[in-house]
């Protein structure tokens, strides 16, 4: 034990000179345990939910206000076209259908029991599971009872496999993007590169983008070898377009590399661009719906994974291998991957000049 108390000293001065270590190590597990209990919820209600109500009686307002008082599902989309429905669950748009068919109170009122399609999206295996509670019949069913026939789309045997691998993609993708460029500024300034590429010629956004592009096409070649591996070992294959899959994922790698950039141009050390990738990347993981689904979460902590890449890639992701989505029902998530790539890019930008100087 000699020398214990001067290591020791030199330690405690090492920590004093280095106040971000620190308080990312103190208060790094309260930001978890705050963040992660509020995301972590599996009690889904308020599901996402258009109806085709085709008779409009009392007795179809009633069942209707019936199944919203339960709390399960919002009605967030009203539509006299029944065809609609499945367009709309494959889009993302609601995750449960209701259609309610002509002669629906004229047969109640006869004390038969009229039929209701309910149309449920299986892509998200919890999101099912808690929506068909909504619509479970009572042991004895009165007289008149509707007669409700649920259909789970996509993924009907609610298959974990098909449900985790798309939004595991999306995690092992940022990953990967983010820690690539998150020690690439540092690197260069840790070695005394960074000073030489100052006095060239190059341009501030092209040293951006010439970090970028590389590392964007070894992502979507990933994106390939992760893919093929999903429905080799997993079975699970795309019900979309991979071309699709592939032209959608630009946005979202860029993002994921320009937020890595980011996180370089903060870091003064390749430890503190460690510390700063896992600060950003467990919520940004554990808020995208991959783990729990986002209608769960807290109004506040909803509008704060809404900026997270991962959350609306996931979407994409899940849109169009276990949906069949094509692009053009996915064009909402697109647009805001593409803004929130564009933010971060110009962030970074901006930030590596003061992070320079």
């Amino acid at each position: 034990m000699n020398g214990f108390a001067s290591v020791l000293r030199k330690e405690i001065m090492h920590l004093r000179r280095d106040p971000a270590a620190l308080v990312i190590a103190l208060l790094l597990p309260l930001f978890q345990m705050i963040i992660f209990g509020f995301a972590i919820d599996f009690d889904v209600r308020h599901i996402p939910t258009a109806v085709a109500d085709l008779d409009n009686s009392l007795e179809s307002r009633e069942f209707l206000a019936k199944i919203h008082a339960g709390q399960y599902v919002d009605f967030v989309e009203r539509t006299l076209d029944a065809e609609r429905i499945p367009d709309l669950l494959r889009s993302g748009k609601v995750r449960v259908g209701i259609v309610i068919p002509a002669g629906f109170g004229r047969t109640q009122r006869a004390g038969g029991h009229p039929a209701v399609q309910v149309l449920i999206d299986g892509s998200d295996s919890q999101v099912s599971l808690r929506a068909r509670f909504a619509f479970v019949a009572p042991p004895m069913p009165q007289m008149g009872a509707p007669d409700v026939r649920v259909n789970v789309l996509f993924n009907p045997s609610s298959r974990t496999a098909t449900f985790m691998i798309p939004g595991l993609i999306a995690v092992i993708l940022q990953i990967v993007t983010v820690s690539l460029t998150a020690f690439s500024i540092v690197r260069e300034r840790e070695q005394g590169t960074l000073e030489q590429l100052m006095v060239t010629p190059v341009g501030r956004g092209a040293l951006m983008l010439g970090k970028i592009v590389p590392y964007a096409a070894l992502a979507l070649a990933e994106l390939f070898v992760v893919v093929f591996l999903a429905n080799l070992v997993f079975g699970v294959a795309s019900r979309g377009s991979v071309l699709a899959l592939v032209l959608l994922s630009v946005p979202f790698v860029v993002a994921s590399l320009a937020l890595g950039l980011l996180i370089s141009t903060v870091a003064k050390t390749q430890g503190q661009a460690l510390q700063f990738t896992m600060l950003t990347m467990l919520p940004s993981i554990l808020l995208s719906g991959f783990v729990s689904p986002r209608e769960t979460m807290p109004g506040w902590l909803y509008l704060i994974s809404s900026v997270m890449p991962a959350t609306h890639y996931i979407q994409i992701t899940r849109g169009i291998m276990v949906r069949g989505a094509a692009m053009l029902d996915l064009i909402g998530p697109e647009v805001v991957l593409l803004a929130i790539a564009l933010v971060l890019i110009v962030v970074a930008t901006l930030r590596f000049e003061k992070s320079v100087e």
